[in-house]
């Protein structure tokens, strides 16, 4: 880097609306304070949701001071252009901003959405270093109603508009994400699979970056003070699940089916978070009589005390969303759960089996009601989580899990993302 001020750098968010608890948001403004020491960051979101974090530069894609009515009342996380016809609207969208900032920084980061490399490749046109951030790939199945039972002519001319676009996203993924100047990839997993199927060039620089955990959050507790805190009787075997309930990339409803199929009086469920499903899950808890508690959206350090509250966490992530049934993503909530020494139940992928250091931290365990009913009938005694708990303990202390790039923390994961940033600027 020649230049004498900070580089200037623009972490992207092309599908996300600011809300302070999406996880996007929770797995970024831990960063920023490490960031800054050498750069200067910008973020930029569709909209915001809410009031951003002070200290910080916020732009938005979409004009704050003239949103349309159906815009001020779309309150979703998330976005997604639906067809062909508001995608093309939105890349334009999209072009009239990098018009107008391009000069306003060095580095432009994209992070993760349906059409990751879209806001890439526009900068790219203005010579601006580029670095997409792929999380996973995921099956997106094209949803369509027979034409013989749409109510209106509006619904038929939008499934019109989208017919094979489910199709063609990866292929302009592809496209685009090919003019990046850097990927980051979450997992070593995602990396190999984008290889294997021809999604980068071959010469294309792939640096592996997962997340990271605040150790002044998520770190051992005292589980009989965590339970008198949360009102969690003492000799209950807690289940801990803390996590959003889309029902999207965890599945949490074999769990709870299996609970009520299996029925253990000192066995419960703790669900920790909010999500569009919620209300399908609490039904499927009240149906099969299942012994759950949901809390809904809590703090972190709430959270971090429902974990330490636990005998086991669960992490009961939908393999099948995944092409091939390849779990491609890293994990939060899994190095979180080790972070307090909890040792988790998921399921049984390459990543899962890296972060488990092969079944020392936890129990694999198909995302089915069947798996988990086996489990819950034979569930490990006291004596055996107990015994697995102080080995992970011991190798938390020890420094291990961080020799083996099991638990990391924001500031390392930083670390990692300047020398990534430096490369790229290079």
């Amino acid at each position: 880097m020649t230049t004498s001020h900070k580089p200037r750098i623009c972490i992207a968010f092309p599908g996300l609306h600011y809300v302070h608890y999406s996880p996007y948001i929770l797995g970024t403004l831990p960063l920023l304070p490490y960031l800054s020491q050498d750069f200067e960051v910008s973020l930029a979101f569709r909209k915001n949701l809410e009031e951003p974090l002070a200290g910080y530069s916020f732009l938005t894609f979409l004009d704050s001071q003239n949103l349309s009515e159906r815009e001020q009342n779309n309150k979703n996380i998330y976005f997604s252009p639906p067809d062909y016809l508001r995608l093309f609207k939105y890349q334009r969208l999209l072009k009239k901003f990098t018009s107008e900032h391009a000069k306003e920084f060095d580095l432009v980061i994209e992070k993760e959405w349906p059409f990751l490399g879209i806001l890439a490749q526009a900068f790219s046109e203005y010579d601006i270093p580029t670095i997409v951030v792929a999380e996973a790939v995921f099956n997106f199945p094209e949803k369509t109603t027979p034409f013989w039972k749409l109510n209106n002519p509006t619904q038929l001319l939008n499934q019109t508009l989208a017919i094979g676009y489910h199709k063609a996203r990866p292929i302009l993924r592809k496209r685009w994400t090919k003019n990046a100047t850097r990927i980051v990839g979450e997992t070593e997993q995602l990396k190999n699979y984008l290889q294997s199927q021809g999604d980068l060039p071959p010469n294309q620089p792939v640096d592996v970056i997962p997340n990271g955990i605040d150790p002044q959050v998520f770190y051992p507790q005292d589980r009989t003070v965590c339970r008198e805190q949360l009102g969690i009787p003492q000799d209950a075997f807690v289940l801990t699940y803390v996590g959003s309930l889309n029902r999207f990339i965890q599945e949490p409803a074999y769990l709870i089916e299996a609970l009520g199929r299996e029925r253990n009086p000192r066995t419960v469920l703790y669900m920790v978070g909010d999500g569009v499903s919620r209300q399908e899950l609490e039904e499927i808890a009240k149906t099969w009589n299942s012994p759950v508690v949901f809390t809904g959206r809590v703090s972190q350090a709430e959270a971090a005390r429902y974990i330490n509250a636990a005998n086991l966490c669960v992490a009961p992530y939908n393999k099948g969303l995944f092409p091939d049934n390849q779990f491609t993503s890293a994990s939060l909530k899994v190095c979180e759960y080790l972070a307090c020494g909890r040792l988790a139940i998921t399921i049984p992928c390459d990543r899962m089996n890296h972060l488990l250091d092969g079944g020392q931290y936890g129990f694999f365990v198909e995302n089915s009601s069947e798996s988990y009913h086996r489990f819950i009938q034979d569930l490990p005694s006291f004596e055996e989580l107990g015994d697995r708990e102080s080995r992970l303990l011991s190798d938390l202390q020890n420094s291990l899990l961080k020799e083996k790039q099991i638990v990391l923390t924001w500031e390392d994961i930083a670390q990692l993302y300047k020398q990534s940033f430096e490369k790229a600027l290079a």
